[in-house]
């Protein structure tokens, strides 16, 4: 493409965009936050042929040009390599799985895997588990005793309690039973007819958009238990935001990512990956040779009709098309010329990610399973609301993993991993009661992932949005610019903020590029 006066390549020099030494020391942020505590066997290292840092410099040209090798990046570079296409991939990161992040804590015990991102697949999840098993990666469910106990802490009280006997705690009266189920039919019945590729087209959408979850839940769920349990159920993995989301995205995002569904109406269990959820975007790029190249961070695009050319430090790549593949928020911080519409840069600039620590504690035993407990925590109260057996598939050694979210990580996350550790360990010591919480207390080994102070992720789960937001810019979410596609979990109609739908909006993507080309 050629260059214009005030392009990004003239202005890289002038002082207007990232220097050498501000995007290294973004990248030895990043860095230092996965290995906080070792480096892992499944890392940018062994992520196949793969060219890295100063290998990858100079000028390279290719058809098309995808920024991000996470899931839906590298499952788009896949779609299209099959179909001919020349691509080259370009990851901020020095390794590939975007918020995948799998690590081997002790590599004495090379069975035992923590995900510090992503890592459960549900079912109906058909393009993650077909991939899966293209790539010969199994899956499992963590084994739990057919009459586990549940613990819930509420109002400063423990209780323990069997939830395949009565799904709902002891102090759950009927008439907050009946609050709940009525609840779950009013949402369900306002979701339904929502569009999921344009809720923004509802009939209620004006109205819903102006909404918040919290007010509809005020106004229309007399008990305040069923009001908790449903915004947790709706919300899901979107209940870590900083700000309520809008009614319309809620009831969007409950049909898309059916987090409500499936807790009202089971459809199976969930699953893991033996070995962890990375070494799905590890063997994507194993099988693209050459093509993906990490420690690049892409700070500046030129864009036609005709093409594009993506900037990195040292390198730059050109192409017909390019597929982006950042969480909004992110995609906006691309300096884009010409600029973006205006409506695609306040669709960015308002659409902010989640928080949350995700806390891996692990013990030489199964602890819990002594007084037939689950591992399995609920809490209205503290730091952590939500404590699960992540434990491996042998079941040995035992693992907890405790999710730090929303107004709690906010909390913790500027204090030091001293202070925040025992934070943890104190509220788990509670948890599990005067029998157990010594043993909860003490575990072998504590990791955590704060995903909002990693540089390239900047939150978890994903990209949400607030009331006006999506009746006012949402067909700008998935609109191409020029030459410009977009692609990421938040892009996609069915299971948003999922795995699945990483791999779904990759093969979306590389079908509207394929069309173009």
């Amino acid at each position: 493409m050629k260059q214009t006066r005030g392009s990004i390549s003239s202005a890289k020099t002038n002082g207007g965009w990232l220097d050498r030494r501000r995007f290294f020391t973004l990248a030895g942020a990043a860095a230092g936050a996965a290995t906080q505590f070792g480096p892992s066997p499944l890392s940018a290292q062994s992520a196949g042929p793969t060219l890295t840092g100063p290998t990858a410099t100079g000028e390279r040209s290719c058809d098309v040009v995808i920024i991000g090798a996470g899931l839906s990046g590298l499952v788009a570079a896949t779609q299209l390599a099959k179909q001919g296409v020349d691509v080259i991939v370009l990851e901020a990161r020095n390794r590939v799985g975007g918020r995948l992040l799998t690590e081997v804590p002790d590599p004495s015990m090379p069975n035992v895997f923590i995900d510090h991102g992503g890592q459960w697949i549900s079912p109906n999840q058909p393009n993650l588990m077909a991939l899966a098993n293209k790539l010969n990666v199994p899956m499992f469910q963590t084994p739990v005793a057919a009459n586990s106990l549940s613990i819930d802490f509420h109002n400063g009280t423990l209780y323990r309690y069997n939830p395949k006997i009565d799904p709902y705690p002891p102090y759950w009266k009927q008439p907050d039973r009946k609050a709940a189920e009525d609840g779950v039919l009013d949402l369900e019945g306002m979701y339904d007819p929502i569009d999921l590729a344009a809720p923004w087209e509802d009939a209620n959408a004006e109205k819903w958009d102006d909404e918040t979850l919290v007010g509809w839940l005020a106004d229309n769920v007399k008990s305040k238990l069923a009001q908790a349990l449903l915004l947790r159920g709706v919300t899901g993995v979107f209940n870590s935001s900083p700000g309520p989301l809008s009614l319309l995205a809620t009831l969007f995002v409950a049909k898309s990512a059916e987090d409500l569904i499936r807790k009202f109406k089971p459809t199976g269990p969930d699953t893991r990956f033996v070995g962890g959820a990375q070494q799905i975007p590890i063997k994507l790029a194993q099988a693209l040779p050459g093509r993906v190249i990490t420690g690049a961070y892409v700070y500046g695009i030129e864009h036609s009709a005709d093409g594009v050319t993506a900037y990195a430090p040292g390198l730059a790549v050109q192409a017909q098309r390019a597929i982006i593949t950042l969480p909004p928020t992110l995609a906006g911080r691309i300096q884009y010329d010409p600029p973006l519409p205006a409506a695609r840069d306040h669709l960015t600039e308002s659409t902010p990610m989640g928080w949350v620590i995700k806390v891996h504690c692990i013990y030489p035993t199964r602890f819990w399973q002594q007084k037939s407990l689950s591992g399995a925590v609920a809490s209205d109260s503290g730091a952590i609301r939500v404590v699960v057996d992540n434990s491996p598939p042998e079941g040995t050694p035992g693992i907890l993993v405790a999710f730090i979210e929303g107004d709690g990580a906010r909390e913790l996350a500027p204090q030091p991993l001293p202070v925040r550790r025992a934070e943890v360990l104190k509220e788990l010591g509670t948890y599990f009661g005067p029998d157990l919480g010594q043993d909860a207390a003490n575990p072998k080994l504590y990791l955590e992932k704060n995903w909002g102070d990693d540089a390239y992720a900047r939150g978890a789960y994903g990209g949400y949005w607030t009331q006006g937001l999506w009746t006012t810019y949402g067909p700008e979410l998935r609109a191409p610019v020029d030459s410009l596609y977009w692609a990421g979990t938040e892009t996609s109609p069915k299971w948003n903020g999922k795995m699945e739908g990483a791999v779904q909006s990759g093969l979306n993507a590389a079908a509207e590029v394929l069309d173009a080309l």
